[in-house]
């Protein structure tokens, strides 16, 4: 349970419905019926949505890592073929696979610098040659298997690689580059706020936005820094008291106590 919890507070609740969605899609495209793969289809739209709602500022780059996906994957594939064309082809599209990985990396270095971000980007580049890597073994995989040479283990596997490192690349770029000491208000510089549980003493990161004057902190739902007290304009939920990690109490913010 505490792993649960402690993944629906990094991901949010769409950002873990996005993950169970993918999962459930996956499933259903092994069951290999066309009941099978219009669940595919349903399920793996429904993912595609759920990310859009958790990543909303930064689902954009999803788009690079479906372009990585795509030549990575028919690179893996046309690689596993002892034939000259295809070889050379699986050759280009890993290169263009390479070219879009320089591309979303030169983004985000941007990206790092408008928000005024410190976090490193050593994780997330590696998560995206990860993403990268395992495109390739999940779709070189399939081609064995249309050769009656492999039984998809490799492929399920690489699939739920795919899927999580995926689902981390956007987190990453949500919460730690995108939004990173900026004021969803204002875009003021954000001052961190270390405060302590009232019954455990467990700390907890709070903001605060000096230009504007408002505490930040972030929903729960849906992993985004909002303004307390009010409602949050990315899920509309309000969110009136903040529960510890620790021992699941409910305080509002000013019975938190400063560090």
């Amino acid at each position: 349970m505490d792993v649960i919890r402690f993944v629906r507070e990094k991901l949010g609740v769409y950002g873990v419905c996005a993950v169970v969605f993918f999962l459930l899609s996956l499933y259903s495209g092994l069951l290999g019926t066309l009941l099978g793969t219009a669940a595919w289809v349903f399920f793996g739209s429904l993912a595609i949505v759920c990310l859009c709602m958790a990543f909303r500022n930064v689902y954009r780059y999803g788009l690079w890592l479906i372009g990585i996906y795509v030549f990575g994957g028919i690179g893996g594939y046309l690689l596993t073929y002892h034939d000259l064309t295809r070889f050379a082809g699986g050759i280009i599209c890993e290169i263009i696979g390479v070219f879009v990985i320089i591309s979303l990396t030169g983004s985000i270095v941007r990206l790092r610098k408008e928000t005024r971000s410190k976090s490193s980007l050593g994780l997330w580049f590696l998560a995206v040659l990860i993403f990268f890597v395992f495109t390739n073994l999940s779709l070189s995989d399939m081609s064995y298997w249309l050769m009656n040479e492999s039984k998809l283990y490799l492929y399920v596997f690489s699939e739920i690689v795919i899927i999580f490192s995926g689902v981390y690349i956007l987190w990453v770029l949500e919460t730690k580059i995108h939004v990173s000491m900026i004021c969803p208000i204002c875009n003021g510089e954000l001052r961190v706020e270390k405060r302590k549980c009232p019954s455990c003493n467990k700390i907890e990161t709070f903001f605060w936005c000096r230009k504007s004057e408002h505490h930040i902190i972030k929903c729960p739902y849906c992993n985004r820094l909002i303004v307390y007290g009010r409602k949050c304009v990315h899920c509309k939920k309000m969110v009136k008291k903040i529960k510890c990690r620790s021992c699941n109490n409910e305080y509002t913010l000013n019975k938190w106590l400063k560090e």
